[in-house]
């Protein structure tokens, strides 16, 4: 589907086109983020340049699964309808990065030098939309910080941005690009979110299988968490069905997710529903606090 940009869309663009770096988008919840990230991961790759797309959106995230931020670099127009080859993914294991801002910020801190080693000429952040809290403008500061990008790239309905951008704007090594949005964009329901949540878990688990585990050796990291914000006992925390896991590697990369689907404490036997193929790389297990229920 052809995708309705403002003409100041095409005004960044032809910036970003002509001097490349880090772009870093803005933007409260229906917005057109991402919307923003497809128009000009296409429009660049038609002009010939390598695009890497860091998808930080860990709730509406379509590069991974949510509860992740994922990587990839288009070298051709993508066709967008088509299934994307997996990206590489590192598993925060919430949907909002509020609670969790040291683990979003060393995700994002990976992703970069994966977008560094890439060697694309263009680089898009793609990011939350947890702006209007004062917890949401801290956070959005320090990837500023981190981040150093060579472009914001902000969508406002009217000035929400306005407190992060003030701030940013004395003497910022980078410029400001206050866009408008595309009439595309349209405000989505919280159960139209959580049913799109639901479809990506289901694309991601459609060919996973049930395989066995032995918890002998293999670190357990994080922590779950009751309705209450308390910490469950890990004996409790592991016969939990359907709870969402990250299988890590020796380099704490992010090898696939995983749902528990039984435990034998007394054999330290873990079953785990998981695409991935081959366990000998993992080397640790990480938690989360969300329980995934499939339909088949």
């Amino acid at each position: 589907m052809e995708i309705d940009a403002p003409k100041p869309w095409f005004d960044a663009l032809d910036l970003l086109a002509e001097q490349k770096g880090k772009a870093l988008i803005l933007g409260a919840t229906d917005t057109g983020k991402s919307t923003l990230a497809r128009f000009l991961i296409s429009q660049l790759c038609r002009r010939g340049l390598r695009v890497g797309l860091i998808d930080a959106d860990i709730g509406q995230s379509f590069l991974g699964p949510p509860t992740t931020m994922g990587f990839s670099v288009f070298r051709s127009d993508p066709d967008w309808e088509a299934v994307l080859s997996r990206p590489e993914i590192f598993f925060v294991g919430s949907t909002t990065p509020e609670g969790h801002f040291s683990l979003f910020l060393m995700g994002m801190e990976r992703m970069l030098k994966k977008a560094l080693y890439s060697e694309a000429d263009v680089t898009l952040i793609d990011t939350t939309g947890f702006v209007l809290s004062e917890g949401g403008r801290e956070l959005k500061r320090r990837k500023i910080d981190l981040v150093s990008p060579q472009w914001i790239l902000a969508l406002q309905k009217s000035d929400e941005l306005e407190p992060i951008l003030k701030r940013e704007e004395g003497g910022a090594p980078f410029r400001i690009f206050r866009l408008p949005l595309s009439n595309q964009v349209r405000a989505r329901s919280m159960e139209e979110r959580r049913a799109y949540r639901t479809e990506r878990f289901e694309a991601y688990f459609s060919r996973a299988l049930i395989r066995e585990m032995n918890l002998d050796d293999l670190p357990i990291e994080g922590e779950v968490l009751d309705p209450e914000g308390q910490p469950l006992p890990l004996s409790w925390a592991l016969k939990i069905n359907g709870l969402l896991i990250g299988l890590k590697d020796s380099r704490d990369e992010t090898l696939a997710l995983g749902l528990i689907k039984g435990v034998s404490m007394d054999e330290k036997r873990l079953r785990v529903l998981t695409p991935l193929e081959d366990l000998q790389a993992v080397r640790s297990l990480q938690l989360s606090s969300l329980k995934v229920i499939l339909s088949s």
